[in-house]
């Protein structure tokens, strides 16, 4: 065994020990290294500042919102050891009951017709943590859970701990590259998580997001071409050990327009979503890094 892999499997090691904690210590330790992002300098905490910047111009308290951010993308990296590590048997009843749930008959009229879907979303802090709960809600009412569409770790040990976490509630984990794979998904009566909102370099149209040039992938109107349903659903935290899933109507028309106009729909989708709890976004991620000619890549 590599110095690499044994590195891997300890920090995992101490990862699923954390995770046997009580469930608001692990989300109390969470914000309290969201707090570190914010007071220690480094680039993440820079790479957020900028986005809100762009985004919001005119916000009130942009510092405000970037502590906010931090503190919930703290939060976030110990949800989604959670969905990883937390009660591996599954989750219980009193877990459970931290989520709040609407619209769920949108996804279940789709499901019980004997049709799997895409899930639509954004990258909330909470999305890791929400496909679990969500998962369990499906299973608990004898539903096919969903999917996941995630991208390969570069850490091939490390993935390998990912995926085989991700199976315990997921079933089957598809990469972001296998369409094949992920149209057999839907073919056979399963949702699939879906969360197309980073920046791309491939099959994408630049769309405004917040009032700025993000490139977006055409793949979810391709999907929609070919017949996929397209379901969008939200996962957002609503206190500090609490969740609401909202689900929301199919997208019924993006097979109908052209690339362009489904990507604007889309972005203004989580525009719409994100604007309702702009700290829980992921704005540690580059989103603008890829920009058409004549725009700057702000990051630099």
């Amino acid at each position: 065994m590599s110095f690499n892999s044994a590195k891997t499997d300890f920090n995992v090691a101490l990862a699923k020990l954390f995770c046997r904690l009580p469930l608001s210590w692990q989300l109390a330790g969470g914000r309290m290294l969201g707090r570190l992002f914010y007071w220690l300098p480094n680039r993440r905490r820079r790479i957020a500042a900028i986005n809100i910047d762009l985004c919001f111009p005119d916000y009130k308290d942009p510092k405000a919102l970037l502590k906010a951010n931090l503190i919930a993308t703290g939060q976030g990296v110990t949800e989604m050891l959670a969905a990883l590590w937390f009660q591996p048997k599954g989750l219980s009843a009193g877990t459970m009951n931290r989520f709040t749930f609407s619209g769920f008959k949108h996804l279940e009229t789709v499901l019980q017709q004997g049709n799997g879907c895409l899930l639509l979303s954004c990258h909330t802090t909470s999305i890791e943590w929400g496909i679990r709960g969500l998962n369990k809600k499906l299973a608990d009412l004898n539903l096919p859970v969903g999917h996941m569409l995630a991208r390969q770790h570069n850490n091939k040990d490390l993935e390998a701990h990912l995926e085989q976490a991700r199976l315990g509630f997921v079933e089957k984990v598809i990469d972001k590259k296998n369409i094949r794979s992920l149209l057999q998904s839907i073919k056979s009566g399963h949702p699939v998580y879906y969360a197309p909102d980073q920046n791309f370099s491939y099959k994408v149209k630049f769309a405004q997001f917040f009032g700025r040039p993000a490139a977006t992938t055409t793949g979810t109107q391709n999907l929609a071409q070919k017949g996929v349903k397209v379901v969008p659903w939200f996962c957002f935290r609503t206190g500090p050990s609490q969740w609401h899933i909202e689900i929301l109507p199919e997208m019924s028309n993006l097979g109908d327009v052209d690339e362009a106009a489904a990507s604007a729909q889309i972005n203004q989708l989580f525009e719409h979503q994100i604007q309702k709890h702009p700290e829980q976004y992921l704005w540690v991620h580059r989103r603008f890094k890829n920009q058409p000619e004549g725009y700057e890549n702000p990051y630099k």
